[in-house]
């Protein structure tokens, strides 16, 4: 039965102060008629539970998304028409460099390709300016898909992609310039080896660590097992090749799903995290370069050695019907700090199995949340839930997610997993983590699709997350509303003055690979490549308002959307409170302004006239005393 799950995603491959304390908890409307969808397609479901129904899960409440425009710089660099980049964890797909430069790859077919042109999609920042869109992938002979970009310090430049041949390691001898060269047998010549994940360690920072699947029924008694592999000389030679680890063997599961797994390093210390729908979370820890290996479950399946075929889900509530379980959506995301700490990030989803006989499915919308672990805690202590989709202007409490998409769509694109999912992570030399993620944006156009959009937000710890940023979203276009922003990858390496993403944009929500025909028919034109430099201050500055602080409440303006006169309400906590008012485009450019001088505690309010800004997003800041708050309104 796994295989048969598998092939879905086979066909697919070829084809300063944080909030603590926040407001309620948007719920999402449910669909009567709800319906779970096979575990390994993307799209098909309706919504099914209100948000966050298991309170063992150590749930936040939200916040609403504030973003810092002025200080986030994008451009693109590249195009593709294949636009699904992973079906699960992101890979190792952007690197910035000590010396400035930044390499960047993506899975590519380039406008007017053929499915035959599939391959590397790369881009070279070379300290002033990135090169222009690839015209075509970097691979001279074979086809490949779901890459990783690794460059050691002898500066050798290489990708890891599986291909028809198995999987190939192109490479050159230096980054950013010179010819690529194949090699179709180095990492073993398997056809069916699927999906890597490639990252260089080691004292001396040569050796190469990639993890893939088998994609292979069968293979060492497991349905796609999970294969670890090392290079000692930057890729040259591996002599542990295609190993399954004991801990991770068919004793203890019967496999795992593609791109379910993440690798990091730092020095002689790897680690990875590997988890599927219906398995453990699980991280796997080297302390001596990939010799000897320790795991501990982060997330326990309530069955060990489920099989689909024969197994099903209990009736523990006693109701005459098996429960809905959950488990982690195969997206997890492992980080090795400056101190050697390892950080886990991931999102559940809420499936269900009546009888052996029934696919194990799950409901795309059911549960939300990006839940966060870290080798602090505690033994058998529930993750943090740190972010999640946020109610938008309207304040309603809900999720307004369409709840029949067009073409039967679940209201979203169809990405494999939950609601808020696929998170990536980097971290600066003051040992602040920053930590991008794609969610529902509430905002963003519903009608051109009948389907809602997702964008790509940022969070940040400065206390190795004990405490977390709110959220920012991060899209920078005058027409974000109607943009889906998906697929990000942060570098690890985070500057002073910027955090390096990748990530893919374009107006219809989902992909081109969806099961769902509608939805991949919408995207048949190009994805943009979008880098973004953000700065990490501003991040770690979007904070909740504390209510002792001088700012005792802002107010959303009324009406929302504004046509013409619209009134925010504030409030001031102290006596001689010197404050000040601001209107922002979504650029950032100021649109009005008003300094009311110093005043005393009490209720206030602003009036604003919106007939002679343009239909669009703005924001307005209330400053008391240094202290800001932001909200976000529309203008009709």
């Amino acid at each position: 039965m796994k295989k048969q799950l598998l092939m879905v995603l086979a066909i697919s491959a070829s084809l300063s102060t944080f909030a603590k304390t926040q407001p309620a908890r948007a719920r999402v409307t449910v669909a009567p008629n709800a319906k779970a969808v096979p575990l390994r397609q993307a799209q098909g479901g309706y919504n099914e539970t209100p948000f966050n129904t298991n309170p063992s899960l150590g749930l936040v409440a939200p916040t609403k998304a504030y973003r810092a425009s002025s200080t986030i710089t994008e451009q693109s660099i590249g195009l593709t028409t294949y636009d699904l980049q992973t079906n699960s964890a992101i890979m190792n797909r952007l690197l910035k460099h000590n010396d400035g430069t930044i390499s960047a790859t993506w899975t590519m077919i380039p406008p007017g390709g053929v499915s035959a042109a599939r391959g590397t999609g790369y881009n070279y920042y070379d300290g002033t300016s990135w090169g222009p869109a690839p015209a075509a992938r970097i691979e001279p002979t074979n086809r490949v898909g779901f890459v990783n970009v690794v460059v050691t310090p002898s500066g050798r430049e290489m990708v890891i992609a599986h291909s028809a041949v198995g999987m190939l390691l192109t490479s050159r001898p230096q980054k950013g310039t010179g010819a690529w060269t194949e090699d179709a047998t180095v990492l073993g010549g398997v056809g069916s080896d699927t999906w890597s994940k490639a990252i260089n360690g080691g004292a001396n920072g040569e050796t190469v660590h990639s993890i893939w699947n088998a994609n292979s029924a069968g293979a060492n008694g497991q349905n796609f097992s999970l294969y670890y592999s090392r290079s000692l000389d930057g890729g040259v030679t591996w002599p542990v090749l295609r190993t399954v680890l004991a801990d991770l063997d068919s004793t203890k599961y019967r496999g795992f799903g593609g791109d379910a797994y993440s690798i990091d390093t730092k020095g002689d210390t790897v680690v990875f995290v590997v988890g599927d729908f219906d398995t453990d979370l699980v991280l796997m820890r080297s302390t001596d370069n990939g010799v000897s290996w320790t795991s501990t479950v982060i997330q326990p399946f309530f069955q060990a050695m489920y099989d689909d075929a024969t197994d099903s889900f209990p009736d523990l509530d006693g109701d005459g019907t098996s429960d809905r379980m959950e488990g982690c959506s195969g997206d997890a995301h492992v980080m090795l700090d400056n101190l050697g700490k390892v950080h886990v990030w991931w999102s559940n989803v809420l499936m269900t199995d009546t009888s052996a006989a029934d696919l194990l499915g799950y409901f795309p919308n059911s549960i939300d949340g990006l839940l966060y672990w870290n080798d602090g805690f505690a033994t058998g202590q529930a993750p943090d839930t740190i972010a999640f989709a946020q109610d938008g202007i309207n304040g309603n409490g809900t999720l307004d997610i369409p709840q029949a998409g067009l073409g039967g769509g679940n209201g979203m694109g169809g990405y494999r997993g939950s609601v808020t999912q696929m998170p990536t992570s980097g971290v600066d030399a003051n040992n602040n983590i920053y930590v991008a993620y794609q969610t529902y944006c509430e905002d963003c156009d519903t009608t051109a699709f009948n389907t809602g959009h997702k964008h790509i937000y940022m969070i940040a710890t400065a206390n190795q997350g004990a405490t977390w940023s709110n959220p920012t979203d991060i899209d920078q276009t005058p027409d974000l509303l109607n943009q889906e922003d998906v697929f990000a990858c942060v570098a690890k390496n985070v500057d002073a003055n910027c955090i390096h993403v990748i990530y893919q944009r374009d107006a219809a929500p989902g992909h081109s690979l969806s099961a769902n025909a509608t939805e991949a028919g919408w995207n048949s034109a190009p994805s943009e490549i979008i880098y973004a430099c953000i700065t990490p201050s501003d991040i770690l500055g979007v904070k909740a308002v504390n209510k002792n602080n001088a700012v005792a409440g802002l107010s959303q303006n009324t009406p929302n959307p504004a046509e013409g006169k619209t009134t925010i309400n504030y409030n001031v906590a102290a006596n001689a409170s010197v404050v000040s008012f601001t209107v922002t485009d979504v650029l950032g450019n100021v649109v009005y302004t008003e300094n009311k001088g110093t005043v005393n505690a009490g209720s206030y309010s602003v009036v604003l006239d919106t007939e002679a800004m343009n239909s669009g997003v703005y924001f307005y800041t209330l400053t008391v005393n240094n202290q800001k708050e932001t909200k976000k309104m529309m203008v009709k």
